[in-house]
C-alpha cells in the first residue's frame, strides 16, 4: 500500500478530513467538523531552516544551503529534517501555512470560503496536499451514480512537487491519489513571490480552464459509464490488457482472481459498465503496486493509462475479442 503516510505524519496532527466527507481507503486520517485553512492541523506544523554544516579534513565548515526542519514529534530534544537541503537563492521555502494562507487567496480570488475537505502531509511532513470538495463540478452517470469532485492543491517541502492545483473526481489523501491527479492535467507554479501572486490573480481563470478539462475527463467517465460491458467481456478485456498474444497462468489468474471480483463488487463498481472494468483495474494496480510503478511513466501507471485508452477506443471490440480467444485458448490447454 503506498499512501505514504509515516508514523510522523500522523505524530505531526496532519492528516485530517471534514467530518462531511466518506473515509479514505486507508483510515488514517482524524475527522474534524467544519475543516477550514485556519483551522486544521497542517496550520500548526512550524517549519524553520537551519544552516547545513560541512566537515572536511577535520574542520567544520558553513554551507549555504539550507535544510527544513521541524521538532521531532516522536522523540523528544530532537529536530526532524524534511527531505533535502535547498538553496535559498534558487528556491522560496513555502511553509505548511505559507501554502493554507496561498489556497484561501486562490478560493477568495474565485469567490469561495476556506473550507476544506482533506489536509494531509506525505512522506514525513516533506509533502502536503489540501483538497476542498467542489460540489459544481460533481456529476452523475446513467445509472444514477454520483460523482463527487475536488480540487486539489499539491506541494513540497524539499522541491520535489511544484505547487500543483487540478479538479478531480478523486481526492487527494495520499501518495497514490496524488499521483492519480498530477497525471489529470492542472496548473503549476513556481516558488516565487511574482509567480504565487500571479497565480492567485488568475485564479479565477485557473479554475475555469480546470473545470473545463475536468468536464472532458467526468466525459470520459460517464462514455465508460454507458458502455455496458457482460463479466465475460469484461474478462475478455482484462485478458487483452495484461496478456501478450497468450495468456501465462499469472496473467489468467490476475483476470479471474483479481480483476472480476473488483469489476464485480469493488468500491465504485456495479459489474455492469466499461467504467467499472476500468474502476478495477486502478483500484488493483493503485493498491498492489509499488509507489515508483504509480508514479507517473511507472508500469502500474501506463497500465492504468491503457486501461483508459483502451475503453474509450473504437477498437475495444476488436479487443475485446482477441481477449475472448487468448481466454479460450489458454482454458483449452
Amino acid at each position: 500500500m503506498s499512501h505514504q503516510i509515516t508514523e510522523i505524519d500522523l505524530a505531526l496532527g496532519t492528516v485530517q478530513r471534514d467530518a462531511s466527507e466518506p473515509q479514505s481507503w486507508h483510515a488514517l486520517e482524524t475527522p474534524v467538523e467544519g475543516l477550514t485553512t485556519r483551522n486544521c492541523g497542517l496550520r500548526n506544523l512550524n517549519v524553520r531552516t537551519a544552516n547545513v554544516g560541512v566537515t572536511l579534513d577535520g574542520v567544520q565548515y558553513e554551507s549555504p544551503l539550507l535544510v527544513p526542519c521541524v521538532p521531532h514529534p516522536l522523540n523528544a530534544g530532537k529536530l526532524h529534517f524534511l527531505a533535502k537541503p535547498y538553496a535559498p537563492d534558487s528556491y522560496a521555502l513555502l511553509t505548511p501555512a505559507e501554502l493554507l494562507d496561498f489556497a484561501e487567496q486562490c478560493f477568495l480570488a474565485a469567490g469561495m470560503d476556506n473550507s476544506v475537505s482533506f489536509t494531509t502531509t506525505l512522506f514525513e511532513g516533506s509533502r502536503m496536499t489540501i483538497a476542498r470538495r467542489l460540489p459544481e463540478a460533481d456529476f452523475e452517470d446513467a445509472h444514477g451514480h454520483k460523482v463527487a469532485s475536488y480540487i486539489n492543491l499539491l506541494n513540497s517541502v524539499d522541491k520535489t512537487w511544484q505547487l500543483f492545483a487540478n479538479i478531480s473526481e478523486i481526492r487527494t489523501v495520499c501518495y497514490n491519489t496524488a499521483t492519480a491527479n498530477l497525471m489529470e492535467g492542472g496548473a503549476t507554479c513556481k516558488h516565487t513571490p511574482e509567480a504565487l501572486g500571479s497565480f492567485i490573480a488568475n485564479f479565477p481563470q485557473i479554475l475555469a480552464e480546470a473545470l473545463a478539462a475536468h468536464k472532458g475527463s467526468a466525459n470520459d467517465y460517464l462514455q465508460m459509464a454507458n458502455t455496458p460491458l457482460t463479466v465475460s467481456q469484461a474478462q475478455a478485456f482484462f485478458a487483452a490488457l495484461v496478456g501478450t498474444g497468450t495468456l501465462s497462468t499469472r496473467a489468467a489468474n490476475l483476470v479471474t482472481e483479481e480483476f472480476t471480483p473488483l469489476f464485480l463488487s469493488g468500491k465504485g463498481c456495479y459489474g455492469k459498465t466499461a467504467a467499472d472494468a476500468y474502476n478495477a483495474v486502478t483500484d488493483y494496480y493503485t493498491h498492489n503496486a509499488s509507489a515508483e510503478s504509480n508514479a507517473p511513466d511507472g508500469t502500474a501507471d501506463n497500465r492504468k493509462r491503457a486501461a483508459r485508452s483502451l475503453l474509450l477506443s473504437d477498437k475495444l471490440p476488436e479487443a475485446l475479442e482477441k481477449g475472448r480467444q487468448m481466454l479460450a485458448d489458454y482454458l483449452a490447454k
